[in-house]
């Protein structure tokens, strides 16, 4: 087992090595490039199943890479063949079509193990939709597909499984993703968690807002909601139980704000770059546009958790209990001046791919200044290994995601989904809006965020496009719905995994996840309906905007929590509710009349004397686990 495990190790290493080769020594051609690195990826994923289970599932797992060498070698030996043949035209060989159909057996299967059952089914009813759509009345069927154009769809052309995603996964994505395991291995990481710690561990509910803070920061690089929770998940949710949050209040904090991560620039995971590609857009519109969205998200939360340790008298931590931050601040604050550089370079013009290197090389170098911060050889070996293996979970949904949109731009039905959108809405564009944030919620539970982004972008961005909404604004909203869908219940994957962390119901962190982003839900309806929260417009209705929907989410987020500046009646928070809503509608006339209604509630809340409940302090308070005072258990973070 440890031989089957160093192979692994090195099959991984050997990826990295040559996504690094092609851009830095010598290209290759890409269906050359497609093939070896898609065969790689499942072999991994068949690997390390492989080297996990049991006798009795091994068979399996060595036929399903044996199948995978197979098909490579075998494409990887006629690749100047199909550079060079005419689609439709010279027809697959035989050995095309046993290769292709083995890579499609194989694809399936691996994207049962990498991205669930979800994206599997779905992906399994479009295959089926292939082949049997003459069966089905025509006003929803095709003509049909055989297996021969089937392969030469999927396997041999650029407008299947080596299509778009995958291209953009070679192309970029994964260098992203090596540069943010680098500067996570560096020190990156606990940079953000002092950082957060620093700017507001001394506030009001202040280990919630460090957590929210430094999951932000932390989730804009790793791209993924769970692995978020988990890596700060693991330091901030103890501390906010052992200063008096509950533990599922405390657990849903974590995971709304890890899940908001993937909505933050600069790298916003791996959708925003596969958005560059469906809208043609380039990624520093996509960068600016999805700025004040993410934002506004974290802005709700931290209403959230500000009026939430107002209402329970929860404090921040006083001088002794903070970590000593700034210590680690000194220590890794240079790591920061990758982050510049990438930024600078996409705002320059540089190409994506070649930014990302080069914030590479700036976080390899900058790592020697300290010995906290400096990447070993072992260190970098070890974050070429990591690097592939985060990129499973995007490469092979990304590789699914091709074979869907080569189903659904030969049979059309991408065409009669939009007609049916629109006509079942009737041209509203409200009906038509809720439509899709319901279709992105259901496909994207249980699913990457990537794989349920593109799969809606395609059926359903053209409906929205058609009712005149700004393209960026329409790719915005089926991306931010379908991030949503990791803290809606019923599978709320981000919700379980922090509620694992803090040895609670799932159920109940779900719920109160789902309260949290509650606000949020309503952000994506303002820019849909104003593009000038996604900067397209004037500057001063960019600014207006803007602030009134700032000023609508505090509104909202007081009305869910039941506090304000005080405790607030039941008609305190509804007027709250519906001043929040007319603030966040597009409308001058309805921004200002829900300033006047919110400013009015808050002014008459200031009239009346303070809760005794809310001035209680939180000193007197007692944690649960231990019976002893919240600042004794105070660990030290560890800088």
């Amino acid at each position: 087992m440890k031989t089957l495990q160093f192979a692994i190790r090195w099959i991984a290493i050997g990826l990295t090595v040559l996504q690094l080769w092609t851009i830095l020594v010598e290209p290759m051609p890409l269906i050359l490039h497609y093939v070896l690195f898609l065969a790689a990826v499942l072999v991994l994923v068949f690997g390390e199943d492989l080297a996990e289970h049991g006798t009795a599932a091994r068979a399996a797992d060595v036929l399903l890479i044996a199948a995978t060498i197979g098909w490579a070698v075998f494409m990887a030996l006629n690749f100047e063949r199909y550079v060079t043949r005419i689609a439709f035209v010279d027809r697959p060989t035989t050995g095309d079509l046993v290769a292709g159909t083995a890579l499609v057996v194989t694809l399936f299967e691996a994207t049962r193990r990498a991205a669930g059952w979800g994206l599997f089914v779905i992906a399994l009813l479009f295959t089926a939709y292939a082949f049997f759509g003459n069966f089905l009345p025509i006003s929803i069927g095709h003509s049909g597909m055989s297996l021969s154009r089937f392969v030469d769809v999927q396997v041999l052309s650029n407008n299947g499984i080596f299509g778009i995603p995958l291209g953009a996964v070679v192309g970029y994505i994964f260098y992203f993703i090596l540069f943010a395991t680098f500067l996570e291995i560096s020190g990156g990481g606990k940079l953000f968690i002092d950082l957060a710690f620093w700017a507001t561990g001394r506030t009001r509910g202040g280990p919630a807002k460090s957590a929210v803070i430094a999951s932000g920061l932390m989730g804009s690089i790793n791209g993924s909601a769970v692995a978020n929770v988990v890596g700060t998940g693991t330091f901030t949710i103890p501390l906010m139980r052992r200063f008096g949050y509950k533990p599922p209040f405390a657990a849903a904090v974590e995971a709304a704000a890890s899940t908001g991560g993937q909505l933050m620039p600069p790298i916003m995971g791996a959708a925003a770059f596969v958005m560059v590609e469906l809208t043609g857009l380039d990624y520093v519109t996509i960068l600016f546009g999805a700025a004040i969205p993410a934002l506004l998200y974290y802005l709700a939360i931290l209403f959230a958790v500000d009026l939430t340790a107002k209402r329970d008298g929860l404090r921040g931590l006083k001088g002794e209990e903070m970590p000593d931050v700034k210590t680690g601040l000194w220590k890794r604050l240079h790591l920061l001046i990758p982050l510049v550089i990438l930024v600078y370079m996409m705002i320059d013009g540089s190409s994506l791919a070649m930014a990302a290197i080069y914030a590479l090389v700036a976080t390899v170098a900058v790592s020697m200044v300290t010995r906290e911060t400096r990447l070993t050889l072992m260190k970098v070996v070890d974050g070429f290994e990591k690097s592939a293996r985060s990129i499973l979970i995007v490469a092979v949904p990304c590789a699914m995601a091709g074979l869907i949109i080569g189903v659904i731009v030969q049979t059309g039905i991408g065409l009669k989904f939009t007609g049916f959108i629109l006509a079942l809405s009737q041209g509203s564009l409200i009906l038509s809006l809720v439509a899709v944030m319901v279709a992105c919620i259901i496909l994207g539970m249980g699913m990457p965020t990537v794989s349920a982004y593109i799969m809606v972008a395609i059926l359903m961005a053209p409906a929205l496009t058609q009712l005149h909404l700004y393209i960026l604004s329409v790719h915005l909203f089926i991306f931010y719905f379908a991030l949503l869908s990791f803290v809606t219940p019923p599978v709320a994957l981000a919700s379980y995994a922090a509620a694992a962390l803090a040895q609670t119901s799932s159920t109940t962190t779900g719920i109160q996840a789902f309260k949290l982003t509650l606000p949020g839900f309503l952000i994506p309806f303002a820019f849909a309906y104003n593009p000038a929260l996604v900067m397209h417009g004037d500057w001063w209705e960019i600014i207006w905007v803007s602030a009134t929907c700032a000023f609508g989410i505090y509104g909202i987020a007081g009305a869910f929590v039941g506090t304000h500046f005080r405790r607030s009646t039941t008609i305190e928070r509804g007027v709250a509710l519906i001043a929040a809503i007319l603030l966040i509608s597009p409308e001058f006339i309805t921004d200002i009349v829900g300033a006047a209604l919110l400013v009015g509630m808050l002014a008459l809340q200031l009239r009346r004397p303070e809760d005794d409940a809310v001035a209680a302090t939180h000193a007197a308070i007692l944690p649960a686990e231990t019976g002893k005072p919240a600042h004794q258990e105070m660990p030290r973070h560890a800088s």
